[in-house]
């Protein structure tokens, strides 16, 4: 029988309750010694993590979730994010479509977002990997060929690198020297699981890396500007999945690579531990070796068995799609405000992607109504992550005891003076209340913000209310 959403993220048996791993259900524990337990009410209400509809997958990805869930502790959406991202690599450029002028192709770029070990974002990729490497074994047997999808473990440090990995050949020189016989595959997929380490390199003076990644999201040609080793690589096709803890995203990150165009090419998805569970169990082979031909039956309608070929498969939108997708695109696209806008500007084409890869997982060149639908749905994911990343995040619970009091007297006493916080203590800590309220304000997003009140004429007094209050 087909499990749901919520058996993916169950535990694994009808154990001890203690055992049933929850994410944080607040956004701030309780105040231990500044008064009493009570007031804890009246912090900002708790921000749940993201949830993913449950049918938001497709058959054989749901299958492929279920197999990897079932007896271990990765997130049903991460391992979803790995198996979707190594089915477009596969497909290469074949499949596409056209939205507006511009050629598509199903290249998305995720970005795998939780707390350090205690998320299972590597743990999430195992089974879609190995789904992967048997389909791959699969098809060069069925098709003849030598082909091997590569898999790249990270470490991408510059421009130059991803280009000289998918080059084109080149002819000798003019004393026949120089010769080289270049790169025919260009699928290359790229799993960056220090994430944090790409945002690092392209804030290096001269490096080429943020350039080149937003060029290979957009399948154009790549040629590094270098005085030696000039290398060209023609129709690159190139699937970047990156993993990140939440407090590296908002540390790393500016608002100039969102600005930019970097990090707003990367369907960001928050992810965590659902359950425990001590005792892995390896999945039945016949389950994976089944899952694998499914697999390659896919690429095989996508590519017509030529992983090489370029624009092969034009898929469509059916009329009925088509009404779906007007009536569902004013809220897909619209304009959001701060880090929420800037992350999401693509928000649009990656719903359109979605929806292509979601029909030819299923052996589809036509878009339904149900593929627009869940593509939609991890539009709303995404929307979700972002929100619970930089409101919720792990920032807040790291708060000390202290800031927390001084955020409870805000919370309170809204348009509370500067004056009155610091008389509160005695004025006898107003070095720290000062502190303590900067790191509120600068909080992402801010959880106070000081508005100057002039109407008492004279100096404006400093007045502090709760991010959202009147």
């Amino acid at each position: 029988m087909k499990r749901d959403y919520q058996d993916l993220v169950a535990p694994l048996d009808d154990v001890a309750a203690a055992l049933d791993y929850r994410p944080p259900e607040r956004v701030f524990p309780p105040l231990d010694d500044v008064g009493a337990m009570d007031a804890a009410q009246d912090l900002p209400a708790p921000m749940a993590p993201p949830v993913m509809s449950m049918d938001s997958f497709p058959p054989l990805v749901w299958d492929v979730v279920d197999a990897a869930t079932r007896a271990s502790e990765a997130h049903p959406v991460a391992v979803a994010v790995h198996f979707i991202s190594l089915f477009c690599c596969a497909i290469g450029r074949n499949a596409f479509q056209h939205i507006g002028d511009a050629t598509v192709h199903a290249r998305p770029f995720f970005l795998v977002v939780g707390k350090s070990g205690k998320a299972r974002k590597g743990t999430s990729e195992v089974t879609a990997r190995e789904v992967a490497r048997l389909a791959d074994a699969l098809l060069r047997k069925r098709n003849g060929s030598t082909d091997r999808l590569r898999i790249h473990d990270g470490g991408l440090s510059s421009g130059e690198g991803v280009a000289w990995a998918i080059r084109d050949p080149r002819a000798p020189d003019d004393n026949g020297k120089g010769a080289d016989p270049g790169v025919r595959d260009k699928r290359l997929m790229v799993i960056e699981s220090e994430f944090a380490n790409l945002l690092a390199q392209t804030k290096r003076e001269g490096n080429t890396l943020s350039a080149i990644v937003r060029n290979l999201f957009d399948g154009r040609t790549l040629e590094p500007m270098t005085k030696t080793n000039q290398v060209t690589a023609s129709d690159p096709h190139v699937v970047v999945t990156g993993h990140i803890t939440m407090h590296e995203l908002r540390e790393k990150s500016t608002e100039n690579d969102a600005a930019n165009g970097l990090l707003n090419r990367f369907l960001a998805v928050h992810v965590y531990r659902p359950k425990l569970v001590a005792l892995p169990r390896k999945t039945d082979p016949a389950v994976m070796e089944a899952l694998a031909a499914r697999m390659a039956d896919a690429i095989d309608f996508a590519t017509r068995g030529d992983p090489h070929g370029r624009n092969t498969l034009e898929v469509s939108l059916s009329a009925a799609a088509s009404e779906c997708w007007c009536e569902l695109y004013p809220e897909i696209s619209r304009d959001r405000e701060g880090v929420t806008g800037s992350l999401m500007a693509r928000s649009e084409v990656y719903a359109r992607i979605l929806a292509m890869v979601f029909a030819l997982l299923d052996r589809r060149s036509t878009i339904e109504p149900g593929d627009i639908l869940m593509a939609a749905q991890w539009v709303d994911y995404w929307r979700q992550s972002i929100d619970y990343i930089w409101r919720a995040g792990d920032e807040a619970d790291d708060l000390d005891d202290f800031t927390k009091a001084v955020l409870r007297k805000v919370m309170e006493h809204p348009g509370i003076k500067l004056a009155d916080i610091q008389e509160h203590w005695k004025r006898k800590r107003t070095a720290e209340v000062n502190a303590s309220l900067e790191t509120l304000a600068n909080l992402a997003p801010p959880l106070v913000e000081m508005r100057r009140d002039a109407s008492g004429g004279g100096r404006p007094a400093h007045r502090y209310y709760p991010v959202g209050g009147q």
